[in-house]
């Protein structure tokens, strides 16, 4: 018999966390990412949350740092291809023919 599996999610949505405090944060993320922390975070102790915070911190502060990196890089592209069209010419009197 043919198995029929449940239609897939498609898009972004948001995930809300409450917190210990009854602060409530809205997290927005793909739907497997949204399904991965709704798993994650449905049986979790304050321990296990506040180590989970802190992953997030770190994985959000390395993307921060790769986009930084990534948008540095494209402006050093865009230099060098600039320095290409303009023609270099040595300072001082042209040789005399």
């Amino acid at each position: 018999m043919k198995r029929i599996q449940p239609k897939k999610r498609r898009g972004y949505r948001t995930v809300r966390f409450r917190l210990a405090s009854k602060e409530i944060i809205p997290v927005r993320a793909s739907a497997r990412t949204a399904d991965m922390l709704e798993e994650i975070t449905k049986d979790m102790s304050l321990y296990h949350g506040v180590r989970f915070a802190q992953v997030l911190e770190a994985v959000y502060n390395q993307g921060r740092k790769d986009g930084a990196a990534e948008a540095f890089g494209a402006l050093d592209r865009a230099q060098r291809e600039v320095k290409k069209l303009i023609p270099h010419k040595k300072p001082g009197r042209p040789k005399s023919s």
